[in-house]
């Protein structure tokens, strides 16, 4: 079906406002032909202005930017070509969404701007509404234009635009970024940008951060953005928080490689500087749709796999059984006693696989990762200088090694980003790095130097798993300055994607009427305290000195709880404070699906080539063969 189609609008039509296609109309009260032009002439140069100003910060040109227009009325023809004129004379890349099937491809539909011509009559056109919403990407700009053509309630050009967007959830849409770009007796035009990184609400029930911030204006002040305003809630900063660390590649960006059938995202130099900086900053960084979803999924099922398969080789286990998936139900015995029918030893940590709290477990190997390792990593073995035990403990990975998008592990932007963030340089100091000459080295000519590249593992949450206890993966090499450069890192992406299903019990997903996912969950996730990888932030958040800080407020207010997508990446520096959040999920009681509900977060640990993380489960016993 042809959206667009031409049709005779009827004389109380108010998108008659916009010109007919036949152009016809005689518009006596105005001054020029099609009472539109001013408006769509105020839209494309916001559009170009927005789009100008992330040139240098993201790297991608003005050219490359994909600017898609649509409209929930029929008989708007000629005002969709005005406004493709208008914004592609000005050099973006405009196409006009035409035509759309609940068949059509969601990449089909992407674009780092979106503009829709709005009707009064949301029935009309609803599905061409929601397909601009949930194709424009994640941190893009949504310009909305209304015709005020016979609605009573508008009172003026400056009437209040802010009631237009009743049907936009905060959720999703930051409403603190809504903006009134044009306003006549006839149009207002409204942008209003789509949420960065959503947040899982839905946890951590403890916490209320529906409450207004108080007493703490004062504490939060390494970046501008960050400040805290007046009636700010806790949710509320925590949404502007998730802004601050998140990258958003372009359209250009995630369409740069290409395997097979489906884009491979490959991030500007511009972003990956970006990305070091707000790791270095802030503790964290989230890149939205950086690996591609047939790499990361193709991970998830062989975790998912293997784990059950250690839940039936360890409950069958000859002289030490366990019982995984029923910690509650448990009679638990002593080492030393003989297991009678209904017992079950309290579970180990095995060599593939270490537990973490009831129902949450990391699976670090199993016979379908194991397969999987080999042939992606033998991906990659070409370009690497060290291969001797390139499917046994971390890869050694050198300056001169690029990476490859054919394997996520070795992801050209992933390693940039860990080369940039293990290796900050000030150019007028390198030089002076003398001792880079001993053991045959090149001397001091300011390259990265080499980092272990971990195998990718998974931390697994069964339904019914808690929140984990708060902690850091590992300590501060010193005490005496605030934070030094990162030196162990970790990667997480998501082993599963998040779908709107309906009538589905196991587990829930909050999606809005557009069918976009808002980001509560209940599978959980992993919240993050920003900030907390520097020794002063933890040391508040710790301190009983000072009787006006309230350390659970400030920890409530530093707690960030992001929603991960299939393909999205966080890099976390390990100093850092987080815990994994609860799978509230009801899973499968039937037995037919018994993975519904579990969330597999796939990671990888990636640490300087000097440091050895001690944690080792080499001598455990072993689950498979």
């Amino acid at each position: 079906e042809n959206y667009f189609e031409e049709s005779t609008m009827a004389d109380n039509d108010c998108w008659g406002a916009f010109g007919s296609d036949s152009d016809s109309e005689d518009h006596d009260d105005d001054s020029i032909s099609n009472p539109f032009e001013p408006a769509a002439d105020a839209i494309s140069l916001a559009v170009t202005q927005y789009f100008v100003s992330l040139v240098r910060s993201s790297g991608t040109l003005l050219t490359e930017r994909v600017i898609r227009i649509g409209g929930s009325h029929s008989g708007i023809k000629d005002s969709l070509e005005m406004m493709m004129d208008r914004v592609g004379n000005r050099g973006l890349k405009v196409y006009s969404f035409s035509e759309v099937s609940d068949q059509s491809k969601s990449e089909d539909l992407l674009c780092d701007g979106a503009i829709l011509l709005k009707s009064k009559n949301m029935e009309d056109g609803a599905l061409i509404q929601s397909s601009l919403m949930k194709g424009l990407l994640p941190g893009g700009i949504l310009w909305l234009v209304i015709s005020l053509e016979g609605d009573e309630s508008a009172n003026g050009v400056d009437d209040g635009f802010q009631k237009r967007l009743g049907d936009y959830s905060d959720d999703i849409w930051d409403m603190s970024s809504a903006s009134l770009v044009y306003s006549s007796s006839r149009f207002q035009v409204i942008s209003i940008q789509k949420r960065s990184c959503v947040i899982n609400a839905w946890s951590c029930p403890w916490m209320d951060k529906q409450q207004q911030i108080r007493n703490h204006s004062s504490t939060l002040t390494e970046n501008e953005e960050l400040r805290i305003s007046a009636n700010d809630t806790y949710l509320q900063y925590e949404r502007k928080v998730a802004r601050v660390v998140t990258i958003n590649p372009s359209l250009a960006e995630r369409t740069r490689k290409t395997i097979g059938d489906y884009n491979v995202t490959v991030l500007t130099d511009a972003n990956v500087k970006r990305a070091t900086e707000i790791l270095q900053q802030h503790g964290f960084v989230i890149i939205k749709g950086l690996l591609p979803m047939a790499q990361t999924i193709q991970w998830g099922d062989a975790v998912l796999s293997d784990f059950e398969s250690a839940v039936a080789r360890l409950k069958c286990h000859p002289t030490r059984p366990v019982d995984l998936m029923n910690p509650h139900a448990r009679d638990s015995i002593g080492d030393n006693q003989t297991p009678t029918e209904n017992q079950v030893f309290e579970p180990l940590s095995y060599k593939e696989m270490a537990m973490r709290e009831d129902l949450r477990v990391d699976l670090r190997s199993g016979p379908e990762m194991e397969s999987l390792r080999r042939s992606q990593n033998e991906i990659a073995s070409d370009g690497l200088t060290e291969t001797t035990d390139l499917n046994n403990g971390p890869t050694m990975i050198d300056a001169g090694f690029m990476g490859t998008v054919k394997s996520w592990r070795f992801h050209p932007s992933l390693l940039a980003i860990v080369k940039a963030t293990f290796n900050p340089r000030d150019d007028s100091l390198f030089k002076g790095n003398f001792g880079r000459w001993n053991f045959g080295g090149a001397g001091p000519d300011g390259s990265p130097q080499p980092f272990r590249l971990g195998q990718v593992g998974s931390v697994l949450s069964c339904p019914g798993s808690g929140d984990q206890a708060i902690h850091a993966d590992t300590p501060h090499l010193f005490e005496h300055t605030d934070c030094l450069p990162c030196h162990y890192l970790n990667v997480f992406t998501p082993g599963y994607v998040v779908r709107n299903e309906l009538n589905n019990n196991c587990y829930q997903h909050e999606f809005d009427d557009s069918g976009i996912w808002t980001g509560n969950s209940t599978m959980g996730g992993t919240a993050f305290v920003h900030g907390s990888h520097k020794l002063s932030v933890t040391a508040q958040l710790l301190s009983d000195d000072d009787p006006d800080t309230d350390a659970r407020q400030l920890l409530q207010l530093r707690t960030i709880r992001p929603s991960l997508d299939a393909g999205d990446v966080l890099f976390f520096d390990c100093r850092t404070i987080h815990y994994g959040l609860a799978n509230t999920s009801q899973g499968d009681k039937s037995g037919n699906n018994v993975n519904a509900g579990r969330r597999p977060m796939l990671y990888l640990n990636v640490s300087s080539s000097w440091f050895h993380d001690p944690k080792n489960w080499d001598d455990r016993e072993r689950i498979f063969d």
